[in-house]
Protein backbone atom coordinates (compact mmCIF):
# COMPACT_ATOMS: atom_id res chain seq x y z
CA UNK A 1 0.00 0.00 0.00
CA UNK A 2 1.49 3.34 -1.09
CA UNK A 3 0.76 6.64 0.50
CA UNK A 4 -0.07 9.65 -1.59
CA UNK A 5 3.04 11.79 -2.28
CA UNK A 6 1.64 14.76 -0.35
CA UNK A 7 1.26 12.95 2.96
CA UNK A 8 3.59 13.65 5.89
CA UNK A 9 4.63 9.99 6.10
CA UNK A 10 5.83 9.94 2.50
CA UNK A 11 7.77 13.15 3.06
CA UNK A 12 9.54 11.72 6.12
CA UNK A 13 10.29 8.49 4.30
CA UNK A 14 11.84 10.36 1.33
CA UNK A 15 13.86 12.72 3.53
CA UNK A 16 15.32 9.84 5.59
CA UNK A 17 16.03 7.83 2.44
CA UNK A 18 17.86 10.68 0.70
CA UNK A 19 19.86 11.64 3.80
CA UNK A 20 21.28 8.12 3.97
CA UNK A 21 22.28 8.22 0.31
CA UNK A 22 23.66 11.79 0.24
CA UNK A 23 27.41 12.30 0.02
CA UNK A 24 29.26 15.20 1.52
CA UNK A 25 30.06 17.97 -0.94
CA UNK A 26 33.71 18.93 -1.25
CA UNK A 27 34.62 22.33 0.14
CA UNK A 28 36.78 23.71 -2.67
CA UNK A 29 37.49 27.04 -0.99
CA UNK A 30 38.95 25.27 2.04
CA UNK A 31 41.08 23.03 -0.17
CA UNK A 32 42.34 26.06 -2.09
CA UNK A 33 43.20 27.95 1.09
CA UNK A 34 44.97 24.90 2.48
CA UNK A 35 47.01 24.54 -0.71
CA UNK A 36 47.92 28.24 -0.74
CA UNK A 37 49.01 28.08 2.91
CA UNK A 38 51.22 25.07 2.15
CA UNK A 39 52.81 26.95 -0.77
CA UNK A 40 53.41 30.00 1.41
CA UNK A 41 54.99 27.88 4.15
CA UNK A 42 57.25 26.12 1.66
CA UNK A 43 58.30 29.45 0.14
CA UNK A 44 59.09 30.88 3.59
CA UNK A 45 61.19 27.82 4.48
CA UNK A 46 63.13 28.16 1.23
CA UNK A 47 63.75 31.83 1.96
CA UNK A 48 65.07 30.95 5.44
CA UNK A 49 67.41 28.29 4.01
CA UNK A 50 68.78 30.80 1.48
CA UNK A 51 69.39 33.39 4.22
CA UNK A 52 71.15 30.83 6.43
CA UNK A 53 73.30 29.68 3.53
CA UNK A 54 74.17 33.29 2.66
CA UNK A 55 75.04 34.10 6.30
CA UNK A 56 77.25 31.01 6.52
CA UNK A 57 79.08 31.97 3.34
CA UNK A 58 79.65 35.52 4.61
CA UNK A 59 80.88 34.17 7.95
CA UNK A 60 83.41 31.90 6.24
CA UNK A 61 84.71 34.78 4.13
CA UNK A 62 85.19 36.84 7.29
CA UNK A 63 87.07 33.99 8.96
CA UNK A 64 89.36 33.59 5.92
CA UNK A 65 90.18 37.30 5.90
CA UNK A 66 91.03 37.22 9.61
CA UNK A 67 93.29 34.21 9.15
CA UNK A 68 95.20 35.86 6.27
CA UNK A 69 96.11 38.87 8.42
Amino acid sequence: MQRPPHSAGAFLYRSVFYKEKALAKPNYSFEKRKKEMAKKKKKEEKKQRKLEKQNNAEGEKGNQLLQED
